[in-house]
C-alpha cells in the first residue's frame, strides 16, 4: 500500500511543479473578463455563463484554478451586495 501512495503523490508532484500562483491568477481573470467566457442570452433576458477549465481534470493544476475562480466569484458576490 506504501508504493501505491507514493505512485499517487507522484502523479500530484508532476502538475504541481510551476508556481501554482499562476492557475489561481488564470481562473481569476478568467471570472472578471467576458472574452474568456461563453455569454448566452435567453429569450427572458437572462444570461447564462459557461466557463470551462483549461486544464486537466483531477490535478492539482485544475484544482487551483478553480480555487481562483470560486474567490473572484464570491469577492464579486460580496460586493454586488454591499451596494444593493
Amino acid at each position: 500500500m506504501a508504493l501505491r501512495s507514493k505512485r499517487k503523490n507522484r502523479h500530484y508532484e508532476r502538475y504541481a511543479i510551476p508556481p501554482l500562483s499562476i492557475q489561481v491568477e488564470s481562473g481569476s481573470e478568467t471570472f472578471t473578463e467576458e472574452k474568456k467566457q461563453w455569454i448566452k442570452k435567453l429569450s427572458t433576458g437572462k444570461k447564462i455563463v459557461i466557463t470551462s477549465n483549461p486544464y486537466p481534470q483531477h490535478t492539482m493544476q485544475a484544482k487551483e484554478w478553480q480555487r481562483g475562480y470560486n474567490k473572484a466569484y464570491f469577492e464579486n458576490l460580496n460586493e454586488l451586495r454591499t451596494r444593493g
